[in-house]
């Protein structure tokens, strides 16, 4: 195998503990978006995906962000072929945006790893997309939580998309592990935060599941918004 950087080993120790569940597992199946030269492919492909029919989606540009503009990424593809060599039944690789790509794929999946692109945007866009192709109980992680560039730019990093996401999908999610990475596992079922708003006051003329608002206007107009028994998008 040839890699010319390393981003990834230093998360080795942690993810040996986050994934031992996963270790030797039949059918596991694992998601990468964004996986460069492949190290992080090919650790898992070596000490994770190794029951029988685990797999692996990689999706990938090969074209390198805008922090690698001073990385000859000519032959990126073919060097993340090469590594995967070994494993290559296991591995499924697409070619091109995660935003295009993540709505073809058909889950569930055990395992997601978000490594794309750094920018807010795409990382929130990424991991909507991904959260709806995770399976209950399944584990995400989110690389370059903690990125120390453009600390005066948090539009530019991960940590501002994440903590959006996380602040949204309150009480579907419980947290693993924070730290330069973050990691959390998706719930099965809905539990509400510990210090989530409590709804107001239930109205006798609705039902159960419908609250009512009423607004400020001079009119007090009041406004039935039906909740749904069912949350589609988990």
């Amino acid at each position: 195998m040839e890699f010319t950087q390393d981003w990834f080993s230093h998360n080795i120790p942690t993810w040996t503990k986050l994934l031992s569940q996963l270790r030797g597992k039949s059918l596991v199946r694992a998601l990468e978006i964004g996986v460069f030269e492949g190290r992080s492919t090919c650790w898992l492909l070596e000490n994770v995906l190794t029951g029988d029919g685990a797999t692996v989606d990689c999706i990938d540009t090969f074209a390198g962000a805008m922090e690698h503009c001073e990385l000859d990424l000519s032959s990126l593809q073919t060097r993340f072929e090469s590594n995967v060599t070994a494993w290559r039944s296991r591995v499924n690789v697409h070619v091109g945006m995660s935003a295009e790509i993540l709505p073809t794929l058909i889950g569930p999946y055990d395992l997601l790893y978000i490594d794309g692109s750094h920018t807010a945007r795409d990382v929130l866009v990424d991991t909507v997309l991904a959260w709806r192709l995770a399976a209950d109980n399944a584990i995400l992680i989110f690389d370059d939580y903690a990125w120390p560039k453009y600390p005066d730019q948090p539009w530019f990093r991960p940590q501002v998309a994440v903590d959006s996401f996380l602040a949204c999908f309150a009480g579907w999610y419980e947290v693993l592990d924070v730290g330069y990475q973050m990691a959390i596992r998706k719930r099965a079922q809905f539990s509400p935060p510990a210090q989530m708003a409590r709804p107001p006051a239930k109205t006798p003329a609705l039902r159960a599941d419908a609250w009512a608002f009423n607004s400020s206007s001079a009119e007090q107009t009041t406004y039935k918004i039906e909740i749904p028994q069912k949350r589609g998008f988990r």
